[in-house]
């Protein structure tokens, strides 16, 4: 008789492996069950660059941006996105002009760590939906710096003019960035300077509102420039004339009196330059061309080391001859050097009124055969006819009286 199927020790082998198989995936099932889950963070990576760069673009807004996931998955892949790095990476190769760009997260390319595969999850939805960033054309311009002095100086001192080196800086970035921007500033800040400030400082970007421009975005070169600021010392000093004797005059203090405006002026220098600076000269005055009360302009010259901070250029120098008397005399003595060779030269002029000064005494004193006329024709172009030549007036026998003034005679040259 037969044995029946459950009386095979095997039937009940292949029972309990069923029975095993069924209870595995039953559990399997109830412990790694599907889920949803937000995966936050996803970080958006782009991809051709380098291609927008040889259009003369670039990415100015946007570049750094993150993507959150909603999957769909069952529980060990949802711990696999958890744990791993995803990223999304947009292609923006095929990019040719600038602008703002708005593309869907869906349709571009999710990269899920190696140990997830994308037909093991399914992704719902993804906020934002879209990755939004911007284009530009890429320029580049030279500005100017400029700056400026918000500090102090010690008393008695003075800034000078700024110097900087370089005068002008590039700028490169997005052109609605660049072109935003009129010129870069330094500011100096320091208090109680005694002595030049230089040194390497960064500038601020100003646009044409004059408002500070955020220089996020903006490339600069350099990024620093050597400021000097010339900080030199102040000093007033006399103006004074030179007053040379003469005319009848043989007491300066007592028979000239002279005024100058303005008196002084400012100088700024170093401190070694004007340690020795007493008066600044204006230049000197012949006293025996002076009828009366002459006024003169001088124009005020310092050496070049030396800086007239009053800005005043010329000075205003009044002399006047006092306490002396004046006398006319005609005076016909008249003498011709130095006549050239082939050449004679006779005296058109046969009378002279000649000016004397000094003391009332000593003028009433003097005759007219004390004095004399030359005229030294040596340096007289020599043309046939009458010239007027300049001469000089001798007084012999009187060191109290002086010839007062220029003179001139007419004399007649012929070959």
């Amino acid at each position: 008789m037969p044995k029946k199927l459950t009386d095979s020790k095997w039937f009940y082998v292949a029972v309990s492996l069923l029975l095993a198989f069924i209870l595995w995936v039953y559990v399997g099932k109830e412990a790694n069950p599907i889920t949803t889950d937000k995966i936050n963070d996803i970080p958006v990576e782009f991809s051709g660059l380098e291609k927008l760069e040889e259009r003369g673009l670039m990415l100015s807004d946007g570049s750094e941006q993150s993507v959150s996931f909603f999957v769909r998955a069952r529980r060990d892949v949802i711990s696999n996105l958890l744990q791993g790095e995803s990223s999304i990476t947009v292609d923006v190769s095929n990019i040719t002009e600038a602008g703002e760009y708005s593309l869907s997260v869906m349709g571009q390319k999710i990269n899920f760590p190696r140990s997830v595969s994308s037909d093991s999850l399914e992704l719902l939805y993804t906020t934002p939906e879209r990755i939004e960033f911007t284009v530009s054309r890429w320029v580049q311009k030279e500005i100017e710096v400029q700056a400026e002095f918000t500090g102090s100086v010690v008393d008695g001192y003075q800034v000078g003019d700024f110097s900087l080196a370089p005068q002008t800086v590039t700028i490169s970035g997005p052109e609605e960035l660049v072109n935003q921007v009129d010129y870069a500033r330094v500011t100096v800040s320091q208090t109680d300077l005694s002595e030049t400030y230089s040194k390497d400082t960064p500038y601020t970007l100003v646009g044409f509102n004059g408002e500070v421009i955020a220089a996020e975005g903006i490339e600069t070169d350099p990024e620093t420039v050597l400021v000097t600021l010339p900080v030199v010392k102040l000093k007033e000093v006399p103006l004074t004339v030179e007053l040379v004797p003469g005319g009848g005059v043989t007491d300066i203090d007592t028979q000239v009196d002279v005024t100058i405006e303005p008196e002084t002026i400012t100088v700024s220098g170093s401190e070694e330059d004007l340690e020795g600076l007493k008066e600044v000269k204006l230049g000197s005055i012949e006293l025996y061309k002076i009828f009366g009360t002459d006024t003169f302009q001088k124009t005020i010259q310092l050496s070049p080391e030396l800086t007239n901070v009053s800005g005043i250029t010329e000075a205003t120098v009044t002399v006047t001859i006092k306490d002396l008397a004046v006398r006319t005399l005609e005076v016909s003595d008249i003498d011709l050097i130095n006549v050239p060779d082939g050449y004679t030269a006779d005296t058109v002029t046969k009378t002279l009124s000649v000016q004397i000064r000094g003391t009332e005494e000593a003028v009433d004193s003097v005759i007219p055969s004390q004095l004399r006329i030359v005229a030294d024709l040596s340096d007289v172009t020599m043309a046939t006819g009458n010239q007027t030549v300049p001469v000089k007036v001798y007084l012999d026998g009187s060191s109290e009286v002086g010839v007062v003034g220029d003179y001139k005679i007419v004399v007649s040259i012929s070959r």
